[in-house]
């Protein structure tokens, strides 16, 4: 096949079949058509007039076939680009790119979208003879089809990365699908573009329902967990409470309320033979009591009080300590009674969970009470005592050997008694040797320190504790034992 066709008329045509490329020049539109695409196999009519020349660069890409006249068929043979130069008499000569593809880039984006489905956050646009796929996956199971897809089809480009966001959430709902299972020492954690397993599990069948939870959810991760003991957390508390009362007592207090008792009792003996009655004994019995008092004394008290628990427990599962007693308080109805054990003292519930990293999460209620008859109550000849509690309930995080406050409380009263004599006590100076003031404060401060660690039997910390308790035992068998000093 000849590469140039000369015609030799120059006579007017149209082009006659679609695809035909019309004559735009001295315009930029005109620069823009200028590059044909074609697809391998595609044929396109085209005519010029005037043309008496037509040539290709690369006839393996594509060629041109004389139709008579002024017209020709171009017609694409392989993948690549070439030029064409159509040559005119009177006229600018036109030259034109070719771009010829495997496949057209617009089914290309159809089948490309059908493969895709509806996946958010990816976008498809074309750009020369390829089909670029640009933006962020939401999940890895959508950026491994856009892998896929640009393994199909080589004209696919993918700029695709996956969102860092998307894989926070994702761990989120996996995080709370193994709280829900009862997985607690097992944390999904992102790093980079992937999600790893961290943490334990007691057996294989809870390793078994960790990897079913993964799969559910549809995502990929690195399983790094292991099958074994819990950690062990080691809870150091200390309760520290300092109470003050006072009471002053200024003043004088007159006998002005007096109480007592009189008893008048009389005796008569009788004679059985008459009917005369005879007086045999008379007694007068009284007795009363007052008040009197000359107050100058002021009076101070304080009281200290620490306990010290320490709890070592497994992560994840809950310990109690309970220091001090247990009240009966009785339960009557209507046809049976019972008892029911209130607690006092000091009583701590502490689940403390540890992670990998040092980080240790705590649940804590700690409470101290004591037994305050002031504020019981007396039914059917029963007194059922009352309590004064200070409570603290919380959770937080704190790291390996860091000491945290759980709560600082502070409690204060304070009372004043007035007494005087009527009339007298309202005298200015010289009423005050008529009256009695009493004045009482009570306060108390409360503060609970925590501090968690994270052990082992072999902690040193562990076997201080140990050491110590062993070397008080041998220290007490000595002192309860005989000795000519005792």
């Amino acid at each position: 096949m000849n590469r140039s066709i000369r015609i030799a008329f120059a006579a007017v045509a149209l082009a006659v079949a679609v695809g035909a490329v019309p004559i735009l020049a001295g315009t930029a539109q005109a620069q823009e058509e200028r590059v044909i695409r074609m697809v391998v196999g595609e044929q396109k009519t085209m005519s010029f007039s005037g043309a008496y020349q037509v040539s290709v660069g690369s006839p393996s890409v594509a060629d041109v076939k004389s139709l008579g006249a002024d017209s020709f068929l171009l017609y694409a043979v392989g993948g690549g680009r070439t030029t064409l130069l159509v040559m005119r008499r009177g006229k600018p000569n036109l030259t034109f790119t070719i771009v010829v593809t495997q496949e057209d880039v617009k089914s290309l984006m159809a089948e490309v979208k059908k493969l895709l489905g509806d996946r958010e956050g990816i976008t498809i646009r074309p750009v020369g003879d390829r089909v670029i796929l640009d933006g962020l996956a939401f999940t890895s199971d959508d950026f491994n089809r856009v892998q896929e897809i640009t393994n199909l089809y080589p004209q696919v480009k993918s700029f695709v990365k996956v969102n860092p966001n998307a894989k926070k959430l994702v761990a989120n709902q996996l995080n709370l699908a193994f709280k829900q299972a009862g997985l607690k020492d097992v944390e999904a954690s992102v790093v980079g573009t992937k999600i790893f397993l961290e943490g334990s599990v007691e057996s294989k069948e809870e390793l078994q329902k960790a990897e079913m939870i993964t799969k559910a959810i549809g995502e990929q991760v690195e399983n790094l967990l292991t099958v074994g003991i819990k950690r062990m957390v080691l809870v150091e508390v200390d309760f520290v409470e300092v109470k003050k009362t006072g009471r002053d007592n200024v003043g004088i207090t007159w006998p002005l309320d007096f109480t007592g008792t009189a008893v008048h009792t009389i005796q008569f003996q009788h004679n059985m033979l008459s009917n005369a009655i005879t007086l045999a004994q008379q007694d007068l019995n009284t007795s009363g009591s007052t008040n009197f008092g000359l107050g100058f004394i002021f009076t101070d008290g304080y009281g200290r009080y620490l306990a010290q628990p320490k709890l070592v427990c497994a992560s994840g599962e809950k310990a109690e300590f309970h220091a001090g007693g247990e009240v009966p308080i009785p339960l009557i109805t209507a046809n049976t009674i019972e008892v029911e054990f209130k607690k006092f003292g000091v009583l701590l519930t502490i689940t403390p969970t540890a992670d990998r990293h040092g980080n240790i999460q705590m649940s804590v209620m700690s409470e101290v009470s004591d037994i305050d008859p002031s504020i019981g109550i007396n039914i059917d000849n029963i007194t059922i005592p009352g309590f004064r509690v200070s409570k603290a309930q919380t959770n937080v995080t704190v790291r390996h050997g860091q000491t945290i406050v759980l709560s600082g409380l502070f409690w204060t009263s304070e009372e004043k008694n007035l007494s005087k004599v009527p009339g007298f006590g309202h005298i200015p100076i010289i009423g005050e040797l008529f009256k009695s003031r009493e004045f009482v404060e009570k306060k108390s401060e409360l503060t609970i320190f925590v501090t968690p660690r994270i052990v082992n039997p072999d902690t040193p910390k562990i076997l201080k504790m140990i050491s110590d308790i062993k070397s008080r035992y041998k220290r007490a068998k000595g002192e309860v034992g005989f000795g000519i000093f005792d």
